[in-house]
């Protein structure tokens, strides 16, 4: 008990700190930058959604970091799951036994099957139409792996569905060719300013020039967003693979 208080002083008063601010008297905020924003933002970049304009106009360096930084992640996470399921030092030759047993039930299997198809839905809208609503492609990516997480959980083929080492096999391989593609073509959108006598990541479509900027944020949401769900639904496909050990 005396442990919990000590540990808690310090996180209350970290919190009041934090929120101190809140409680002083009004300071008048930078304006310039909002200001900027909310006058150019549509004609720079054609996004309504001035979220939208920010994170994949005005600061896309910062988006390709987040991706980086997840890409690492969930090539880490993926790394130490096959390398603590790989083998069984229990077993003879360091074998993984699969038992193969059913871990859902007929009430699983027809919800995930009728919610998938709307999840998987709503996640290619949120990709599309992050440009001018709430939405985008790290929002769309995680709703879309949680559709092909409720498809393998939903569907079966002799007792065990996608998790089967057939059918999961197929799957995985298939997320992994559209992770790799869909990094050649971020990298592809990155040289695209320079090619157009640009910078990187500098939007490549001029107003005007008959395309309409936006199409270059939404291009850019769709791949992050299958990039995204592709990554996180390999890393949930191969934690279910090692439930059935």
């Amino acid at each position: 008990m005396k442990k919990e208080i000590l540990w808690g002083v310090p996180c209350i008063i970290l919190t009041a700190l934090l929120l101190l601010p809140m409680l002083l008297p009004p300071v008048s905020w930078p304006v310039l930058v909002r200001d900027t924003l909310v006058s150019r933002g549509y004609t720079d970049t054609g996004a309504p959604n001035l979220v939208a304009a920010v994170y994949l106009g005005y600061r896309a360096f910062d988006t390709l970091g987040e991706l980086v930084v997840l890409l690492a992640a969930l090539s880490t996470a993926m790394g130490l799951i096959r390398e603590k399921g790989s083998a069984d030092p229990a077993l003879p030759g360091g074998t993984t036994a699969r038992h193969g047993r059913k871990r859902h039930t007929d009430i699983i299997d027809m919800t995930a099957g009728k919610l998938s198809p709307m999840v998987l839905l709503f996640g290619c809208y949120l990709m599309t139409y992050g440009y001018q609503s709430p939405g985008g492609g790290f929002q769309g990516g995680v709703v879309l792996a949680s559709g092909i997480i409720f498809i393998a959980l939903g569907r079966r083929d002799g007792g065990a569905g996608l998790l089967d080492a057939r059918r999961l096999a197929l799957g995985k391989a298939g997320l992994g060719w559209i992770e790799m593609i869909c990094f050649l073509l971020i990298l592809l959108l990155c040289l695209a300013g320079p090619l157009r006598g640009k910078l990187i990541l500098e939007n490549p479509v001029s107003a005007g020039g008959g395309l309409n900027p936006v199409s270059y944020i939404i291009a850019f949401n769709m791949i992050i967003g299958l990039k995204v769900g592709s990554g996180i639904a390999m890393t949930c496909l191969l934690m279910l693979e090692r439930s059935y050990d």
